[in-house]
């Protein structure tokens, strides 16, 4: 459950990514050089977006807005492209080959994407440590020890960045919430609010693991 709760809003905000026009291969290639072992449009496709989709309406339900689901999951999940197993999804699947899928990317054929790479990857991976950082604070789990071992072996997070805590400590809250403040005003009000935890541990200079 754990893993689930912080990898959605990843896949979610990466769905919007895809939504304000991104193109599909350099998100996963944003993602892949920062050390994951595949991209999240790559991932949706191979869990499968029925599943994903399903999962996202269950954490939707319980967490409201900050967990409101990207529209075009909704659209992609409508029209049947359902990933790897149905052969179309964010990519189009042929044998051992794979492309981006045209009918996908034309959904949000409008869309003109104006971010650079860096805070590209900064939206996927502060949702996450910022809801990760809520599952401290609301006693869900122990330690932060305890999530990076559930993301390094649950989701493939890169060891070499020691998990998604030891991470966050690296960059420092302070950064991270100033980053979330900014991508409020920007993008979303909700899916980027600090936590307490974070907002705290900016104030005092605190971090997930003792000095």
């Amino acid at each position: 459950f754990i893993v689930n709760r912080i990898l959605l809003p990843y896949m979610n905000e990466a769905a919007y990514l895809f939504q304000e026009g991104i193109d599909t291969k350099r998100l996963d290639d944003i993602v892949r050089r920062f050390g994951m072992p595949m991209g999240p449009m790559e991932l949706a496709d191979e869990v499968g977006i029925d599943v994903g989709y399903h999962v996202a309406q269950i954490l939707e339900s319980t967490y409201g807005e900050r967990m409101r689901i990207a529209e075009i999951l909704r659209m992609v999940h409508e029209a049947g492209t359902l990933g790897k197993k149905s052969g179309e999804g964010f990519y189009l699947y042929s044998g051992k080959q794979k492309k981006v899928s045209n009918k996908v990317r034309n959904m949000c054929a409008n869309a003109t994407f104006t971010l650079d790479d860096d805070t590209t990857l900064k939206r996927l991976i502060y949702i996450m440590i910022n809801e990760a950082s809520r599952c401290l604070e609301e006693g869900v789990v122990e330690s932060a020890s305890t999530i990076d071992v559930g993301m390094i072996y649950g989701t493939g997070f890169p060891p070499f960045r020691g998990g998604l805590m030891r991470y966050a400590d690296s960059v420092g809250a302070r950064h991270i919430v100033a980053d979330l403040k900014e991508f409020q005003a920007r993008f979303d009000q909700h899916r980027f609010e600090p936590s307490q935890l974070l907002l705290s541990m900016a104030d005092t200079n605190g971090t997930f693991y003792p000095s």
